[in-house]
């Protein structure tokens, strides 16, 4: 289950974001966000898009690479 009710489930969301793994229905419910403990209503946060998008670029293109680099780096050694 992918949520931000929690620090723990938070961190686990945004790795399997960044892994591209149900990224979409994550961002989804980001832009159906209003405010704690109300309703979420369809397309209010239109912005959220943006920030999953550019989420998305530096987690997977940079951090998500490095990381494998290194650990395939240190492998090999």
């Amino acid at each position: 289950d992918q949520n931000f009710d929690d620090c723990m489930t938070a961190i686990l969301t945004l790795f399997n974001v960044m892994t591209t793994e149900g990224w979409i229905g994550v961002m989804y419910d980001g832009v159906d966000t209003t405010e704690i403990d109300k309703v979420p209503q369809l397309d209010n946060n239109p912005y959220f898009c943006l920030l999953f998008f550019v989420y998305m670029f530096v987690g997977s293109l940079f951090i998500l690479n490095m990381f494998v680099g290194v650990t395939i780096n240190v492998f090999n050694k």
